[in-house]
């Protein structure tokens, strides 16, 4: 009944919007059906204010299946870009993966990844300095609203993002974890490539809802044109979303050997000095609770491909009783 009501959902937003434009442009990319929105001049819309173009000068799929979009200026007047989702959602982990490094983005500009149902249903991945070219953090996550809610906002920096870097966030019921890295690889390839991360599991984590949709915009924050005067342009190398798994740490789709070395390898730490993703209980600790997590789902989810070793689950429980008493062990002796 659940997957019905929402198919039905995205019906609706389709017909809704032919019948609203027959001008309206779509396109595929990273296997979905993408809207582009149209708002011209002198058709001021937000976020911003700001004119939104939908031509293939502004928003276009490569030969190689990446996303460009751009702020430029049409007829002297500057325009922002933005695409929505035409897929009904699902709780889970969401990722995009983006090339050009977006410490460098002009202060004036934003790039936003981001769920949205309304504005106090939403999840957001904010690059911008927000025109101040001297702040130093040029990233945010945020759980609308978060005016009066300091938990809802967690700034942080970008330096060293390099020219690929992926972002993420697993969205639950009750919690959503945030996550920046460096490289285009689903997870990341090593500890010191983490970014930043974040756990939220404050009152505002939004419900599903039939109306919920994904949008990547790349707007002027405040309707400013790009502080030096030159048009804009980022590249989005991949969207991804995967169902969640219990016990899946790394947001592949399986629960395997490598959630139980996240865990491991943050034996008796404490959270966020160890990797939060280690941390899927979100209560400090990588301890028992959440070894558990991983063992109890063992080899669930899509396997890794033909040849790769998994460990039999009968082996890994065995392991998952000893282990903890040997780490404890070797921690204090």
């Amino acid at each position: 009944m659940k997957m019905m009501t929402r198919l039905m959902a995205v019906v609706i937003v389709l017909s809704v919007v032919g019948q609203a434009d027959a001008a309206n442009r779509f396109i595929n990319f990273a296997g979905g059906l993408w809207l582009v929105k149209d708002s011209p001049f002198p058709f001021i819309s937000s976020p911003g204010p700001n004119y939104f173009d939908n031509s293939a000068d502004s928003v276009w799929v490569d030969a190689q299946g990446k996303l460009h979009m751009k702020i430029r200026q049409i007829g002297g007047v500057w325009h922002s870009s933005q695409v929505t989702l035409l897929e009904a959602l699902d709780f889970g982990d969401y990722r995009f993966q983006v090339e050009g490094n977006p410490d460098l983005l002009d202060p004036n500009v934003n790039l936003g990844l981001f769920m949205f149902t309304n504005n106090t249903e939403e999840i957001d991945i904010e690059l911008s300095r927000w025109t101040d070219p001297l702040d130093p953090d040029a990233g945010q996550f945020v759980v609308q609203p978060y005016f009066n809610s300091p938990d809802n906002l967690e700034r942080f920096s970008l330096a060293g993002a390099g020219n690929q870097s992926t972002y993420r966030f697993n969205w639950q019921t009750d919690s959503i974890f945030f996550e920046a890295f460096k490289g285009g690889a689903d997870v990341p390839q090593a500890d010191a490539d983490i970014l930043h991360q974040y756990f939220y599991d404050g009152p505002d984590v939004p419900p599903l809802a039939p109306f919920a949709q994904i949008f990547i915009n790349l707007y002027q924050v405040g309707g400013n044109a790009p502080a030096d005067g030159q048009e804009v342009e980022i590249i989005i190398s991949d969207y991804a979303y995967t169902a969640t798994i219990d016990g899946d740490l790394n947001g592949d789709g399986f629960v395997g050997i490598e959630d139980l070395n996240l865990v491991l390898g943050a034996w008796n730490q404490s959270a966020p000095l160890a990797n939060l993703r280690a941390d899927p209980t979100g209560d400090g600790f990588v301890g028992i609770e959440d070894l558990n997590q991983v063992l109890g789902n063992w080899n669930a989810g899509t396997p890794p491909p033909p040849g790769a070793v998994v460990p039999e689950p009968a082996g890994l429980v065995f392991w998952g009783l000893i282990l903890p008493a040997m780490l404890y062990n070797k921690r204090w002796r």
